[in-house]
């Protein structure tokens, strides 16, 4: 029946009729609307509150999981700088980024949809991810946010765009494929009970598609596709390119995989380490410190220590740094850390580090099966992997000592193979005790070990079972380099094998010396050699060694190292052919023991009738008494 057909009473009953529904269908749309709103705040609460149970807590340690502290209190300022690609495929560093802005967009106006954040182990990289997710939860909290007390990276209105932020640590999601399905997993299962998740899901899904998101993809290295999977990243189908950001942190090395082309990336940065290292050292100390210890002068200690030892280069690194500061700490609380402090238990613990995150399985050495080094014995995570540990040490020694010496610390893949095969290669990586790079050149990569030192540590630990070494390629090598340049490469090698193995150190330093007697330029070379000895003998006195022999023939003595230059003279004086010995009386009580306890040195003796190759004399200062004839 057509409308025309019915009477005007009709007409109006009809009339009222649609009109009453349209009221009801208005009215029932406004009640599903406002209770989707109410779902959709009730989500997004959840997700603060549960990034504020998790992400917002940071480790401080890699071996003590447990010990964790609010993000807040120890966040330092990343140095961040952006990594242009160019036109032929090369990686090259740019400006510093320091701002959100300049991460997510391009130009002030074009948003970075495809975000990378690549950095070595321990450089910060899921710091920041976390600082970022809890400067998102900063801005969805029913208070006042907290002031952001940090120069950079405070245009917290950038992040707060973002109606929600899916945080995702992928080493928690090895063998799925798809970040929809992670989202399910760690968040929806998490945050609400088995019959609320399926909607929720749902739910979800509407809002990846309609909604402005960010998506932090965190540890796309950690991350393992399922067998049989040509995957390099898990899948993002269901994001709209136009709604959806994703931010990604990797090791270079991940990233350095043909497969991922420079098209997917809009833009690359690396994180290498933190802005302020005092300030960052301060924040660690008045987490862990109580309340009798000022933070302020230990932290000045430590910067003054580290100077001392030549470690500065470890406190841009947020975990080698915090390693560091925990390791000063405990040492403490036993004995004078200037005296005490141990090179080798602070990267023995540094290793445990790094290859808990390739292997966490435990184990322990004992009288059956000794560690090879005593520094060694009181881990729990190097017995089980200690056969890939000894290869990857064989490598970092024959590359360090390579005759070609620009191979000596960066190299090629085919250069490695000679030395690991492709699984302990993928353990070294993954460990994070190498690091990848993406070259210019197609099929080919660069790699390093992620730290000079850390190299030099191993390739110490492979002399120390290998004394032999010593004669058959060391020796070789001080004879065809440059004698300057051959005593500083090989000098923290030297001072971490007399913390290992002290008679191995001792045959180094009779080759060392004897380079140092026929090739020495001047009074600077052999302060220098004097200063390399002097760390190496500091290190086998805190690693509790004996029998130590480690020969030197060019003594400068002062107020600062009498007593431990004395030590080594001792064992030296038919050997000795410079001495200068300057010391006042007056600054006895001022010689630095260390900045918190200093006492006065006790008389010392050189008696010089046994140094009968003695050239050169020079005696000064106040503090001198002779006696007998000269």
């Amino acid at each position: 029946m057509s409308l025309d057909a019915l009477d005007c009473n009709e007409r109006l009953c009809l009339r009222v009729s649609l009109s009453c529904l349209a009221r009801h269908l208005a009215k029932f749309t406004c009640i599903y609307v406002r209770d989707c709103q109410i779902i959709i705040t009730d989500l997004r609460r959840r997700l603060v509150d549960h990034y504020n149970d998790t992400t917002s807590n940071v480790p401080l340690s890699v071996l003590d999981q447990s010990l964790d502290k609010r993000i807040t209190d120890i966040y330092e300022t990343p140095k961040i700088h952006r990594i242009e690609i160019t036109k032929d495929g090369k990686r090259v560093k740019k400006e510093q980024v320091l701002t959100y802005k300049e991460l997510f967009y391009t130009d002030d106006r074009k948003p970075n949809r495809r975000v990378y954040v690549q950095g070595e182990p321990g450089s910060g990289k899921s710091t920041f991810a976390a600082k970022l997710v809890h400067n998102w939860c900063d801005g969805n909290r029913p208070s006042t946010a907290a002031p952001n007390d940090h120069s950079s990276f405070d245009d917290l209105l950038i992040i707060q765009n973002f109606q929600f932020m899916f945080f995702i640590a992928l080493r928690e999601s090895r063998g799925s494929t798809d970040v929809t399905h992670m989202i399910k997993k760690q968040l929806i299962d998490t945050l609400y009970s088995d019959e609320k998740r399926e909607a929720m899901y749902k739910l979800v899904l509407k809002i990846i598609d309609t909604e402005l998101c960010l998506v932090v993809r965190d540890g796309l290295d950690e991350w393992m596709a399922p067998d049989g999977s040509n995957l390099l990243e898990p899948s993002m189908a269901g994001f709209p390119n136009d709604k959806c950001t994703v931010l990604t942190t990797s090791r270079p090395w991940k990233l350095a995989d043909e497969r991922i082309k420079n098209s997917q990336i809009d833009i690359l940065v690396e994180i290498e380490g933190i802005n302020d290292p005092y300030t960052f050292c301060e924040r660690v100390l008045r987490c862990i410190l109580d309340e009798s210890k000022n933070p302020k002068l230990t932290a000045l200690e430590i910067r003054c220590f580290m100077s001392y030892r030549k470690l500065t280069s470890l406190s841009y690194s947020p975990m080698l740094y915090t390693l560091f500061i925990c390791t000063w700490t405990d040492t403490l609380e036993e004995e004078d850390p200037w005296n005490g402090f141990s090179l080798c238990a602070l990267y023995t613990t540094l290793l445990e580090s790094l290859c808990k995150k390739a292997n966490d399985i435990t184990g322990f050495f004992n009288d059956l099966n000794p560690p090879q080094v005593k520094c060694f014995s009181s881990s729990k995570y190097l017995r089980p992997i200690i056969q890939k540990v000894d290869v990857i040490s064989k490598a970092a020694f024959h590359l360090l000592f390579s005759p070609e010496k620009e191979k000596s610390i960066v190299f090629k893949d085919h250069e490695l193979s000679n030395y690991l095969t492709q699984s302990e290669q993928e353990f070294a990586l993954k460990a994070g005790l190498l690091s990848k790079r993406k070259t210019k050149k197609a099929f080919n990569s660069s790699i390093s070990f992620v730290h000079k030192s850390i190299q030099e540590f191993l390739a110490a630990y492979h002399i120390a079972s290998n004394a032999h070494l010593i004669d058959y390629v060391i020796s070789g090598y001080l004879r065809h380099h440059a004698y300057r340049d051959a005593l500083l490469e090989l000098s923290q090698v030297f001072i971490f094998l007399c913390g290992l193995n002290v008679s191995a150190a001792n045959k180094l330093s009779v080759i060392m010396n004897e380079h140092c007697i026929k090739r020495m330029g001047g009074l600077y070379e052999s302060r220098t050699f004097q200063d390399i000895t002097l760390a190496g003998y500091r290190e086998a006195i805190a690693n509790a060694q004996t029998g130590i022999l480690l020969r030197l023939s060019h003594f400068e003595i002062d107020e600062i190292n009498v007593m431990e230059m004395y030590n080594i003279w001792r064992e030296n004086k038919s050997n000795v052919m410079h001495l200068g010995i300057i010391v006042n009386h007056e600054t006895y009580r001022d010689i630095h023991c260390s900045p918190t306890q200093c006492e006065p040195i006790s008389q010392v003796e050189f008696d010089l009738s046994s140094c009968h190759k003695l050239i050169y004399l020079e005696l000064k200062g106040s503090g001198i008494q002779i006696q007998g004839k000269i």
